[in-house]
């Protein structure tokens, strides 16, 4: 009797938990394993009141308040090893509410079996054991239910060995627990009924619960039981369309899904077991010793004739801190990558044609501009001293100036965005783009703090621009300072000189194509490097004290590095 209440206590501490674990979670199967712990606690803590008492009466009371909960346990577990397995999942919640009718049809039959009698068909005491035993005469339609909860055991059961036998460590150990624990009472009940040795009278099965009990609460607690067991496996994984694999320790494969079979042309029985270099070959050889922690990269992979390429990556699989394993996933990018490739090709044509056309453009240009110089020598002094005839042939030479100005922005424009962007310090390149301004009685202050930010390679092109875009239009420059601060999580680079400045009409205007005294193309072609990388620039400076540029690089693509180099200012001045 004290084996039976506490079998009660454990079922009622795991339906808590199990409660708790489904408010939180709200993992479908759990509700189900709920209704079976509530189940178990009802039948032992009856049957141990129906032990308990001495009266016939009281002792068929508890016998037939037992159903209460056992009724209810056959479909509960089939239902939770459904949900569990993810093994018959769409059948279990189809037929769900069908399935929970023959147990309410059950309670209602015992509580009226005093009139038909068609579920116990009588009973009495048997006083030849040590305490008085209730003796049942079962009827035709507790034979029906048995068979129909037996049955739905079994199915359980199995269903729990099928996720056993498919998924080893880490996840195997979870559905091991659960397939123990259920095979417990069933053999307990099938000795009952076959009248073995002192279980003729005595069901052991109630006595059995307890042990269940037991063993689902230590799964509870060493192996995170109903937390991270792989529930709706093949609503999941096996539908996934990204490659997943299981490997353990020594790098054997556990588990894999039909993704990855289709892509290796293996079966499940094939791989199983097999070191991961099966699957695929040498080509994921490097797989096999990947550092600690999460780990990422391209590979490709023959699939028959084809080359296919995927990224791969792997993440360890921990139990108490110990690596059980590693999960390997597999997306393929092939048609990405033929995208990329075709893209590349495409843009390779694209600016072999566009690198001939302009050659070809600049030489007429070069043409243009020689023959205009000879006319202009021909013509007679009378006339080439005309004003009108001077004022064509400058504006003719402009024009011409303009034409060469345009097509070599077009090489710079070309460029931008081909090479992928890099991690460049700020003062190295300053300092660069400042030295094409030597002898030209600018002195440049850069600052250097060690930062590097992400930019096209074509950010020293970008420093350029602006110098020289302070040198034709501020008129008394004589310094330029390169500084930069921290705004949140922004650095914020400042390019800024001692000039005239630039109007409050301007400041916007600067950075669209074709606006200023030359081509207005420079700073048009600045914020197109910066804006390769999510930087921003603006002009802030106060006009009659000099222009300021802004330049906004957002988190992420800045970072201050040590460096030997602290010089606080450079000059070029000769």
């Amino acid at each position: 009797m004290g084996a039976l209440i506490f079998s009660g206590l454990i079922s009622t501490l795991l339906a808590i938990r199990a409660y708790k674990a489904y408010n939180c979670h709200r993992s479908p199967f759990v509700k189900h394993f709920t209704l079976v712990m509530l189940g178990m606690t009802l039948w032992s803590i009856n049957y141990a009141f129906e032990i308990g008492f001495m009266e016939p009466g009281q002792k068929y009371f508890f016998a037939r308040l037992q159903y209460l909960g056992l009724s209810f346990i056959p479909v509960s577990w089939f239902l939770f090893t459904s949900e569990y397995s993810g093994i018959g999942i769409q059948f279990a919640r189809k037929y769900e509410k069908l399935l929970y009718l023959l147990p309410c049809s059950v309670i209602l039959l015992m509580v009226t079996n005093n009139v038909h009698g068609l579920f116990f068909e009588s009973f009495h005491l048997d006083y030849s054991r040590e305490f008085p035993l209730l003796i049942i005469q079962h009827g035709s339609l507790f034979w029906i239910f048995y068979l129909y909860s037996f049955v739905l055991l079994v199915l359980g059961i199995f269903l729990l060995f099928k996720q056993f036998v498919r998924l080893t460590a880490p996840y195997g150990t979870q559905a091991g627990i659960a397939l123990t624990a259920a095979c417990v009472p069933v053999l307990g009940n099938i000795l009952h009924l076959a009248d073995v040795g002192p279980f003729e009278s005595l069901d052991p099965t109630p006595f059995s619960l307890a042990i269940t009990g037991l063993i689902l609460f230590w799964g509870t607690i060493q192996h995170e039981f109903l937390n991270i067991i792989p529930v709706a496996r093949e609503n999941v994984i096996e539908s996934m369309s990204d490659g997943y694999i299981v490997v353990d320790t020594s790098n054997s494969i556990v588990d894999v899904n039909r993704a990855v079979l289709e892509l290796a042309g293996k079966t499940r029985k094939e791989v199983l077991g097999k070191n991961l270099t099966y699957l695929f070959g040498e080509g994921v050889e490097l797989l096999c010793h990947t550092p600690e922690g999460d780990f990422g990269r391209e590979i490709s992979l023959k699939s028959g004739s084809e080359i296919k390429f995927f990224t791969v990556s792997v993440s360890p699989l921990m139990a108490r801190n110990e690596p059980e394993g590693k999960l390997i996933m597999i997306h393929d990018i092939t048609e990405i990558h033929r995208y990329q490739e075709a893209l590349k090709q495409a843009n390779k044509k694209i600016n072999l044609m566009s690198n001939i056309t302009r050659h070809d453009i600049l030489n007429q240009v070069n043409v243009l501009s020689g023959y205009t110089e000879l006319i202009s020598e021909m013509l007679p002094l009378d006339v080439r001293g005309d004003p009108r005839i001077a004022k064509y042939f400058r504006n003719l030479n402009k024009g011409i100036e303009t034409i060469h100005s345009q097509i070599i922005f077009t090489k710079d424009y070309q460029e931008l965005g081909v090479v992928s962007p890099t991690w460049q310090s700020i003062c190295s390149i300053a300092k660069e783009a400042a030295f094409a301004f030597s002898g030209q009685g600018i002195k440049f202050s850069i600052e250097d703090k060690g930062l590097e930010i992400y930019a096209d390679p074509l950010l020293k092109k970008a420093f350029y621009n602006l110098f020289d875009n302070a040198r034709a239009h501020g008129e008394r420059v004589t310094e330029i300072n390169i500084r930069f601060h921290t705004a949140g999580e922004n650095v914020v680079i400042e390019v800024k000189d001692n000039g005239i400045g630039i109007s409050s009409a301007m400041k916007e205007l600067i950075f669209e194509k074709s606006v200023g005294r030359n081509t207005g193309l420079g700073l048009f072609l600045v914020r197109g490097i910066l804006s390769i990388t999510g930087m921003e620039i603006a002009e802030t400076g106060i006009e009659g004290e000099g222009a300021r540029f802004e330049i906004r690089v957002p988190p992420g693509n800045w970072r201050i590095v040590p460096t030997e180099c602290r010089a606080s200012s450079i000059e070029v001045c000769n």
